[in-house]
């Protein structure tokens, strides 16, 4: 029976109960209540709104999460829930207390609450759990369990394994040999062709040529692009264990139509963010990967990477992460005039540039 809450402790009927079992219902009611508190608090959203009274297939476990805040581990939290039948995946989210459970239908679902909910789990030794059935209406809900691999964003190539592993290899090697390290931040970078100015966030002076290994990337890539213009800029970018970089869209009077971003030694999740309606997108780079971006993934979303150590993948499990070196090429545009489609996103009207930083 779905219970509205918060509710009043003392209001509970423990007539019927001894002095010890009403202790342990008033205790479990208390948790109960704390673990609905803090979903309350995180979504802003009453209960009415995230959880609902009729069975649905999706099941939010209230108290249960991977980390600090849940304390188990992604395997012990499936291995809870592969023993029903239409399980369908688990989601967890970074940094919130709850996770949510898919099945196939709303009546699978129920079976796996029935059995579980506000009873000790023996196989996460002996904890209780809270689970509730997800408002369909919840939008935020709904975005956390939609797969991000279903949503698309114009203009985003995304292309695996372009770079062999021997280059890589190599181009790593070359790297941090190199003594010209600059530190932005909590990473570090290097400027071929032309620098650049984080504090004014445009192309600066010309700086050192590029290193052989980016022909040898240019030449696959227009073999599969002819059109693409003749890139004047390289910025390498070294990520330590559990660092990122902020939201930023690439200068769109500074550079030209095209990004390109080699990923190199590890994956790493990419977080896009739609300026206009604020949609978000999580894109996974694989090591040894080419991800391009033109018209709209160019100029109207922005990206960043999560100053974390690991990152939630789409299956439910976590992957550490480890450290990671980007390689992004840009044409420059002299003129440092933009005439793109999206004027009210154009760091010509940087007012977008500030409310997302």
């Amino acid at each position: 029976l779905f219970m509205p809450y918060p509710i009043s402790i003392s209001t509970i009927d423990t007539t019927s109960l001894t002095r010890n079992e009403a202790r342990k219902l008033r205790r479990l009611e208390l948790k109960k209540y704390q673990a609905y508190e803090v979903i309350v608090k995180f979504e802003r959203a009453s209960l009415d709104q995230l959880f609902s009274p009729e069975l649905t297939r999706y099941l939010c476990i209230t108290n249960l999460c991977f980390g600090g805040v849940g304390g188990v581990t992604t395997e012990e939290i499936s291995k809870v829930f592969n023993t029903f039948d239409g399980l369908t995946g688990i989601k967890l989210t970074h940094g919130k207390p709850y996770s949510f459970a898919l099945f196939n239908s709303a009546v699978s679902a129920s079976y796996a609450r029935e059995i579980l909910h506000n009873k000790p789990c023996e196989l996460l030794n002996g904890k209780i759990l809270f689970i509730e059935y997800v408002n369909l209406t919840c939008q935020s809900f709904m975005k956390q369990i939609k797969d991000s691999n279903e949503l698309t964003i114009p203009g985003l190539i995304l292309l695996e394994e372009f770079v062999p592993v021997e280059l890589e290899k190599s181009i790593l090697q070359d790297l941090y040999s190199n003594t010209a390290w600059i530190p932005v931040q909590d990473r570090s970078v290097l400027h071929f062709g032309y620098s650049f100015n984080y504090d004014s966030n445009e192309v600066g002076l010309p700086s050192r040529q590029f290193p052989p290994y980016v022909n040898s990337l240019l030449e696959k890539l227009k073999k599969l692009y002819p059109s693409i213009s003749n890139i004047e800029q390289l910025t390498v970018q070294h990520y330590p264990i559990g660092t990122g970089i902020p939201p930023h869209v690439d200068s769109h009077s500074s550079f030209g139509s095209i990004v390109l971003a080699f990923s190199l030694e590890s994956p790493v999740i990419m977080e896009f963010k739609n300026l206009q309606t604020g949609v978000v997108v999580n894109i996974d780079l694989q090591e040894r990967s080419l991800m391009i971006l033109k018209d709209e993934a160019r100029y109207a979303w922005s990206h960043a990477i999560r100053a974390r150590k690991s990152d939630l993948l789409e299956d439910g499990r976590v992957r550490e992460r480890g450290q990671r070196v980007s390689l992004t090429l840009r044409t420059v545009n002299p003129e440092k005039i933009c005439h793109c489609k999206w004027p009210d996103l154009c760091d010509r009207n940087i007012a977008h540039l500030k409310k997302d930083s």
